[in-house]
């Protein structure tokens, strides 16, 4: 259990999935750059209206606001979900992976338990927002639009750290540690399965369009359904093994070319007459085992 909580080598989060919540364009213009160009330069920065993000315009002014020092101590909940980093980021190349932001939430629980003894003590590893995501996701396929938004809206319009955006309702207890910051984010309010979220240019989150596509990639904002994978990817992150693979796969969000399965030992390819070439087995219609294009287009 510990290793998912590792935190020294790679809680860096990948910019197609946390780019969603951008409002600075510069998930679009991402979006628009060839695949193998996207990871040249600086590492990738956003700026985004969700709480559970480090705020700021610049990335000096996201790193004061703040810092993995605040939340080493036993028992201490971050500030934020994600932190822009203040260490060195990985050496420059053209990597689409390149990003300047880490996850944080459970780096209290890494350092110092609950207790004072690192990666010992009582942590969350089901999370009500998981429950409430999956419920969420049942109401929306069977059509009950507004029973599937009020659980949404449940950690989406949460309070952020100091009450922010002012007016907004506290996390409810029971959604992850007491504490934990919201999203802060305009409560969904027209129950469809077409109608873009609330917040226009600063919409969250937004959804990438022909997102392989060389100079033709662009982003729009999510509808509802996209609201409920934004709030499971944000929310259950490194509560438990393989979360985003198992959820994009039933969701068609897999990149292209992913296998579908984890690969067998091969006794149990030799032993059912497989050849080398099938390590990653056969199933859900697709004779290959992979994935095709994703509902993003990547």
């Amino acid at each position: 259990m510990a290793q998912w909580y590792a935190y020294a080598t790679w809680h860096q989060m990948v910019p197609f999935i946390i780019g969603m919540a951008d409002n600075s364009g510069g998930y679009a213009a991402w979006i628009a750059t060839p695949l193998g160009t996207r990871g040249s330069g600086a590492r990738f920065f956003m700026t985004t209206p969700d709480q559970r993000f480090p705020q700021g315009a610049t990335r000096a002014a996201q790193q004061a606001d703040f810092d993995l020092v605040t939340c080493t101590n036993a028992n201490t909940v971050c500030k934020r979900f994600f932190v822009n980093r203040n260490t060195s980021d990985p050496a420059a190349s053209d990597s689409w992976g390149g990003s300047q932001y880490d996850h944080a939430r459970w780096l209290s629980w890494s350092r110092s338990g609950s207790a004072g003894s690192a990666n010992n003590g009582p942590f969350t590893f089901f999370a009500k927002a998981e429950i409430d995501m999956l419920q969420a996701e049942g109401q929306f396929r069977k059509g009950n639009y507004a029973a599937a938004a009020a659980l949404v809206n449940i950690t989406r319009t949460a309070c952020g750290p100091g009450g922010v955006p002012a007016g907004c309702a506290p996390r409810p207890s029971g959604n992850g540690q007491t504490g934990d910051p919201g999203g802060g984010l305009p409560a969904i309010t027209v129950f469809d399965a077409t109608t873009p979220v609330p917040g226009g240019a600063d919409c969250v989150p937004k959804m990438p369009v022909n997102a392989n596509a060389a100079g033709a990639g662009t982003v729009t904002c999510g509808n509802l359904f996209e609201a409920i994978k934004w709030e499971k990817r944000v929310e259950t992150a490194y509560t438990h093994f393989a979360g985003w693979f198992l959820d994009h796969r039933g969701w068609g969000d897999l990149p292209q070319g992913t296998p579908y399965h984890w690969a067998p030992p091969f006794e149990e390819l030799q032993s059912r007459f497989r050849i080398g070439a099938q390590i990653y087995s056969v199933g859900l219609g697709n004779p290959t085992g992979f994935s095709g294009p994703s509902t993003y287009g990547w």
